[in-house]
């Protein structure tokens, strides 16, 4: 298989495992950007927020969204009011500011944020080529396949082909909420 051909598969089969999970009702995670703070008009003052850029669906290594694009997922947050009693690391500190930033920002109590994520260029042979993130495209012998690099630092060889790694997580991602309906409904 060519190139071209392979990296047109790999956006359809992405695009099939979102429309899967949407389908048995999961709940897209929000994709988003920190907007620094900033003065309108030259003088009002405008507080950091955070602004929705779109949607997808996590699948481990990689975030789908419903038109076939990948991200490699940034970080991720819930929008909650946690608080926490007593001391805390200025991570958790952080953490906890950007939960309710996202509240601030209009996102729905308990709705999952990414932010900082990054496009994979399926659409770029070249590129795709090069990547050495989640989502790859390896050539040998005139036949081509993309491949995903589900744990960061894994080596070539540990490398998993795209068609079973979204079959496994969409049957995970199915199971779990299977299993929250049922918790739901039975408490």
């Amino acid at each position: 298989m060519d190139a071209p051909r392979a990296l047109a598969e790999a956006r359809a089969a992405l695009a099939a495992a979102a429309a899967e999970l949407a389908a048995a009702g999961a709940r897209p995670e929000q994709l988003a950007v920190l907007e620094p703070p900033r003065r309108a008009l030259g003088f009002i003052p405008v507080r950091e927020k955070l602004r929705r850029t779109g949607e997808g669906f996590l699948l481990g290594a990689l975030l789908a969204t419903r038109d076939g694009d990948v991200l490699d997922p940034g970080r991720i947050v819930r929008a909650s009011r946690q608080v926490l009693p007593g001391h805390q690391s200025a991570s958790a500190q952080e953490r906890r500011a950007l939960r309710q930033l996202a509240l601030d920002s209009g996102f729905d109590e308990g709705e999952t944020l990414v932010l900082g994520s990054r496009p994979i260029p399926l659409d770029d042979v070249a590129a795709m080529r090069a990547e050495r993130g989640p989502l790859v495209l390896r050539e040998n012998a005139g036949s081509a396949e993309v491949l995903v690099r589900w744990i960061p630092t894994a080596p070539d060889s540990a490398l998993r082909p795209l068609a079973a790694y979204l079959a496994e997580r969409v049957e995970l991602a199915r199971g779990a909420l299977v299993a929250s309906q049922a918790e739901g409904e039975h408490p």
